[in-house]
């Protein structure tokens, strides 16, 4: 499997939504916020369409799950 990073640049505004999502200090080490980042990626990146067109209904990112993960940033940082 071939692994390549990239470098991505949000807005304070987006650290600020983030961090209120995750329940973070504004001032939260960055490998906590590219945690909760990835998760948000590799969440929606794998969502398949579905066969027939349905309601829309708007997804939500699940809060513990990615709450949990970051949660375990704050104790390594």
């Amino acid at each position: 499997m071939n692994y390549e990073s990239r470098r991505i640049t949000i807005s304070y505004l987006a650290v600020i939504e983030l961090c209120k999502m995750f329940d973070l200090p504004q001032d939260a080490p960055t490998q906590a916020l590219s945690a909760g980042v990835e998760k948000l990626i590799f969440q929606h990146a794998f969502v398949q369409p579905s066969p027939k067109p349905e309601t829309v209904q708007s997804t939500q990112p699940n809060k513990s799950a990615l709450s949990a993960m970051v949660t375990n940033f704050k104790g390594a940082a």
